[in-house]
């Protein structure tokens, strides 16, 4: 009897984060996060005077890793963008939105990222790049392990606060 109880409430909890899954709005959510991958993509006329200057010297290797660098590393939030496996999940008694956002970068390459929005004010609060070339463009041990610490810090806060 108190098996079938215990399954009763278990059932119910589910039935109620199952419900708040579905009628939560994400459509709110989106316009913000766009909006925060635009102010941290780089200057696309950047992108332009690199694709010049490799149109100059295609032999120059140093041009076309950092063309690669600042032009593979952003979405483009001027292309289109999709957003897949958003969820809502309550963390400490505040509710979060996670998600994935895709589209392609300045070279029209493919690119995804995981983001963390708190809510109701749709603030992202971390985001993880599915490959960042600009991290590894230069050789630079620096931004490498820059680049390391930040998708760590993401990994925890994306534990803590969507799982």
């Amino acid at each position: 009897m108190k098996t079938k109880q215990l399954l009763l409430f278990v059932l119910f909890i589910f039935a109620q984060c199952t419900h708040a899954q579905e009628h939560y709005n994400f459509e709110d959510v989106k316009p913000a996060v766009v909006e925060f991958f635009k102010h941290g993509a780089g200057n696309p006329d950047g992108c332009d005077m690199l694709r010049e200057q490799l149109a100059k010297n295609p032999k120059d290797e140093q041009t076309r890793k950092m063309m690669t660098g600042f032009c593979d590393s952003d979405l483009d939030t001027t292309k289109p963008v999709t957003f897949t496996e958003m969820f809502v999940h309550d963390s400490e008694g505040h509710p979060f939105v996670c998600g994935i956002i895709s589209g392609q970068t300045q070279l029209g390459r493919k690119i995804g990222a995981r983001f963390i929005a708190a809510e109701p004010y749709h603030l992202v609060l971390g985001f993880k790049y599915s490959r960042r070339p600009i991290a590894y463009a230069t050789g630079d041990g620096f931004l490498v392990d820059e680049y390391r610490s930040q998708v760590k810090a993401f990994n925890e806060l994306y534990a803590k606060v969507c799982s």
